[in-house]
């Protein structure tokens, strides 16, 4: 499952921070990073670190659904198809890593 943290919080148009069960974060930077993506896990504020985020933690999430979040911010310079792009390297990425992850069997 993916969850949008914050998600009836007011927030910026162009940033979402999502969490998906059963995933490790980084592990789907990394991929989506082969793919030519640029995502970033936990909060901007924590950005860089290999805690999890204490924005997120604050917030309620427990480390472990901190780690599993992604932010995914647009600019101007992206348009609708870089997004469907995105969309469906994020697809194929998280299939791919929930049949490796012991971690999703308990996630679902």
């Amino acid at each position: 499952r993916i969850h949008v943290n914050a998600g009836a919080a007011p927030r910026v148009p162009n940033t979402a921070n999502l969490r998906f069960d059963g995933l490790e974060g980084e592990a789907l930077v990394i991929a989506l990073d082969l793919a030519g993506f640029a995502v970033s896990t936990g909060a901007a504020c924590s950005s860089g670190a290999v805690a999890p985020s204490h924005v997120l933690l604050a917030m309620g999430l427990s480390a472990a659904e901190a780690r599993a979040s992604l932010r995914f911010s647009l600019g101007r310079g992206n348009d609708e198809s870089q997004v469907d792009a995105l969309l469906e390297a994020l697809e194929r990425a998280a299939a791919r890593l929930r049949k490796l992850s012991p971690a999703y069997e308990h996630a679902v």
